[in-house]
């Protein structure tokens, strides 16, 4: 069965002559194309031209292995990218910023660089930190990052266990560095070996070690004895004097006595 075609509803013949391009020559057409690719390229680059803007999240072995520019203008649009909020990031600024420093300040290479690209001075103003915060940054990656950087690529340390370990309660060094065992339900791991619920349960035992060390080195102070002299024969010679002498000097004869006491233990 056969639809009827309303009147004046276009056919498909009718639209297909009111969208016919004209006849062009090769040479045109290829032109056009050209020139219409390019308009698309032009459209589709990114606002921003830092190229590390767009970096996905990754895992902490993938952040840590990446390669790290060698001019100012790419350390500090790489160092701009990272969002330190994360864990991860933590670490890849301690790296940039340690990278930075040697570029920088190689004694080698210092001169020749800071010629061409700019003093250190220069970059630290550019990224809004001062000489001593970056140097804790440096500080960390000088300490752990090797150790880090080896545990991310062959142990698969994650970040969410570096997290963990940010805020650990003892000497990190003794945890990261020396890879201490710690003792829990299921046997003795190093902090690499634990899954992030066996840190946390860690994190939690050492704390309450530390809170409970605390409370038993706080030592009592036993309260200061209260010095009363008195005397039975108010008659007393030495009475009469230090009545006197409280009496001249506002003060009770007990008083007297607890300042003499004093000045002698002091001589």
């Amino acid at each position: 069965m056969s639809s009827r075609r309303k009147k004046g509803q276009a056919t498909f013949k009718s639209f297909q002559s009111t969208v016919a391009e004209k006849p062009v020559q090769e040479e045109s057409t290829e032109a056009l194309r050209e020139e219409q690719v390019e308009a698309v390229k032009k459209f589709a680059a990114p606002a921003m031209s830092n190229p590390y803007q767009s970096l996905p999240a990754v895992g902490l072995s993938r952040v840590l292995s990446k390669r790290l520019p060698e001019d100012m203008e790419g350390i500090i649009q790489y160092y701009n990218h990272i969002d330190t909020i994360q864990a991860t990031s933590f670490v890849e600024k301690c790296r940039i910023l340690a990278h930075a420093n040697e570029v920088f300040r190689d004694a080698d290479t210092k001169e020749a660089f800071q010629q061409e690209q700019g003093s250190w001075k220069s970059f630290l103003n550019r990224i809004g930190m001062s000489h001593p915060q970056v140097n804790r940054f440096i500080s960390f990656w000088n300490v752990f990052g090797p150790t880090i950087l080896d545990k991310a690529i062959q142990q698969d340390f994650s970040a969410s266990k570096l997290a963990e370990l940010l805020t650990w309660p003892e000497d990190p060094k003794v945890a990261l560095l020396e890879e201490r065992k710690y003792k829990i339900n299921d046997g003795e791991f190093t902090v690499y070996e634990m899954t992030r619920e066996q840190l946390r349960e860690v994190k939690k035992m050492l704390n309450e070690r530390k809170e409970q060390n605390l409370i038993d080195a706080t030592p009592v102070l036993p309260k200061p004895a209260r010095v009363h002299v008195d005397f039975s024969d108010k008659n007393d010679p030495l009475y009469q004097t230090l009545k006197k002498r409280a009496q001249d000097q506002g003060m009770k004869p007990d008083q007297i006595i607890r300042a003499a006491l004093e000045q002698y233990l002091r001589t």
